[in-house]
């Protein structure tokens, strides 16, 4: 290689490595100034919320509070998609108050799905909650799902979503009285659809994780059918 070649490629080579180290100068007040707006919005998001709980815990009346609940929603939503889009991971308090809300103003179809992403990334309830987060949400489904069956309409297939997710392990549930109540629910349902042979195996599953699930006298019932 001639003397020119060489020189040629020696400053070619100086110069892309300028350019490279310029781009990474550059990006990195970006990635900087991002990581703050980010920062900047979540302690904004923190005081919206804290204020927006205080307005819910002012009002006594049931019927007040979930109204201000359907309001507050659109609001805050979007920044629950934007967080899940993001591929981020942190404890997301907005993210489980959504859940409760929109639990309690059943859009059951869009809690169900928040809720599998939430306990997936193993969120955690507020403090002021018994229940852990999973336990929390299969009761207040099953709370939901008897509502509906005593208004003879059916919970599915919302509430079988529940139960696999319950029986699958992928909601980690172990409180027994809550297992119970959603494994007797389903037999119930069964029973009633005359589907014998699956009421029979939610009715022996209440009663093999909680033998005072209530199911005893139904069990014998829908055996002796069988």
């Amino acid at each position: 290689m001639s003397l020119a070649l060489r020189h040629k490629k020696k400053c070619l080579s100086a110069v892309a490595e300028q350019q490279n180290r310029a781009s990474k100068e550059a990006n990195l007040p970006a990635t900087l100034s991002q990581k703050a707006k980010d920062s900047h919005d979540r302690v904004v998001t923190d005081l919206e919320l804290e204020h927006d709980l205080e307005l819910l815990s002012e009002r006594d009346n049931v019927v007040e509070k979930i109204a201000l609940k359907r309001e507050l929603l659109p609001k805050y939503l979007p920044r629950v998609r934007a967080y899940i889009e993001s591929g981020a991971h942190y404890p997301n308090l907005l993210l489980v108050w959504c859940v409760i809300w929109l639990l309690d103003v059943e859009d059951i179809e869009q809690a169900l799905e928040l809720a599998n992403f939430a306990i997936k990334q193993q969120q955690q309830n507020p403090a002021r909650f018994k229940r852990d987060f999973p336990t929390y949400v299969a009761e207040t489904l099953h709370d939901w799902a008897e509502r509906e069956y005593k208004a003879q309409r059916s919970p599915h297939p919302y509430y079988s979503e529940v139960l696999e997710a319950v029986d699958s392990q992928r909601w980690p549930v172990s409180n027994i009285i809550v297992l119970g109540k959603l494994y007797k629910l389903a037999g119930i349902i069964c029973d009633q659809q005359e589907d014998l042979a699956k009421a029979v195996h939610w009715y022996e599953k209440a009663m093999e994780v909680n033998d005072k699930a209530g199911v005893k006298t139904r069990l014998e019932i829908a055996r002796k059918k069988l």
